[in-house]
């Protein structure tokens, strides 16, 4: 109920049709009815000793009892007769009340018999009365379904908007949400849409532009190299052919980076778990287990991804780093000290680093992660990231 908007407006709904029948009921049973009862009571009671004092035949009971709707029952040296058959004998009558009161009058008749009359109108309001309520209860029951439809589709667009917040906070940066109102919820789907395109053009020049530096540093790094060929070969120049091989290193992985936007890959049949044993090989102490699990998948991407896996794991986890292989997946676990779980949204962005430093010693530059999942994505796969032990997971459809 917290929670739900939907939820909120669906109980005021029905808060306020309960309140209209407990309001309408109050009135009928203490107002209405108790206002007609008492003079209709002193009325009949006043008719039957009239027409007591006659003293009618049964045909005269039954046209008067047709006509004001009053049952009537003699009992006397006449014998014994009534216009209705359920109608008690004079000496049961007294005990019996109805819901409002007696409903019966006894009158003696001038003969020496007794007379009961019986008024059935009262017996006709409280069915009315029993009829109404049921009736405001049904049409509750249908305002409130009819509210729910009302309600749930007033509420689509804020459904849809969720919807769309989730799959844009996965990286899903194509969202585009219909817009079928022109209300408040429409004018919000339309502010949501424009924001996604802002942020997506943001992404788009972010990232064109690390393409281009790293096209434009191509030209000046190559003849850096060129002119450290020309210095003596002592410290300096092994120290600075080691930089600019790193700058190099870090170019070749931006642009591959790029490259895999495009999503062209080499497909073809391949045995997951040879190509992990292919990989783990060159990592003395992994261990891998592995059952046979054929994917459609790019080779050398794949290995790309294992073996950068396999180097984070053996530098940052512990001693025991273990790969399993099974259809359509690959974990990689190690029982290292984890990841920071604030860190572990951000893991996959490019230049990202659980150790902010970026000293020496701890070598990289933050893109093989991201480059293992723009590979594992134009798969049409998912990668994930999970503590306790530490565990890359890969998912192949």
């Amino acid at each position: 109920m917290r929670s739900s908007v939907f939820a909120k407006l669906l109980a005021i709904m029905l808060i306020m049709a309960t309140s209209l029948l407990l309001l309408v009921s109050i009135f009928f049973a203490f107002v209405l009815l108790p206002a007609l009862h008492a003079p209709s009571s002193g009325l009949v009671y006043e008719y039957a000793r009239l027409f007591a004092a006659t003293q009618p035949g049964l045909d005269e009971a039954r046209n008067a009892s047709a006509q004001f709707r009053i049952d009537i029952r003699y009992e006397g040296p006449k014998g014994t007769w009534s216009t209705s058959a359920d109608l008690p004998s004079v000496a049961g009558a007294n005990a019996d009340s109805g819901r409002y009161g007696h409903r019966h009058s006894v009158i003696p008749a001038p003969d020496g018999g007794s007379y009961l009359f019986r008024w059935t109108q009262l017996r006709r309001l409280m069915f009315v009365h029993d009829g109404m309520l049921l009736l405001l209860l049904v049409l509750m029951i249908a305002v409130v379904v009819v509210a729910h439809a009302v309600l749930r589709r007033l509420l689509r667009p804020l459904r849809s908007l969720g919807d769309g917040v989730a799959r844009l906070s996965e990286g899903e940066l194509d969202v585009v949400l219909p817009n079928p109102t022109r209300d408040e919820f429409g004018a919000l789907t339309d502010a949501f849409n424009a924001m996604v395109g802002r942020v997506r053009a943001m992404i788009n020049a972010r990232d064109q532009l690390l393409l281009d530096v790293s096209h434009e540093l191509r030209s000046p790094v190559t003849r850096l190299r060129v002119a450290l060929e020309l210095l003596p070969d002592d410290n300096t120049r092994r120290h600075m052919t080691a930089d600019v091989a790193e700058l190099e290193a870090m170019i070749a992985e931006l642009l591959e980076l790029e490259r895999l936007r495009d999503g062209r890959l080499r497909l073809a049949p391949h045995d997951l778990a040879e190509l992990v044993r292919d990989v783990a090989a060159g990592f003395p102490g992994v261990g891998v287990i592995a059952e046979e699990s054929m994917a459609n998948v790019d080779a050398e991407k794949m290995r790309t991804v294992v073996r950068n896996l396999l180097e984070n794991a053996t530098k940052y986890g512990g001693p025991n780093v273990e790969v399993r292989v099974s259809p359509g997946e690959i974990r990689v676990t190690d029982d290292g000290p984890g990841i920071p779980a604030a860190d572990l949204p951000n893991l996959f962005e490019p230049f990202f680093r659980v150790n902010r430093s970026r000293s020496k010693t701890t070598p990289g530059y933050g893109l093989g992660l991201s480059i293992c999942k723009r590979i594992v994505e134009a798969h049409g796969g998912t990668m994930t990231v999970a503590n306790d032990p530490t565990t890359f997971t890969v998912t192949l459809s």
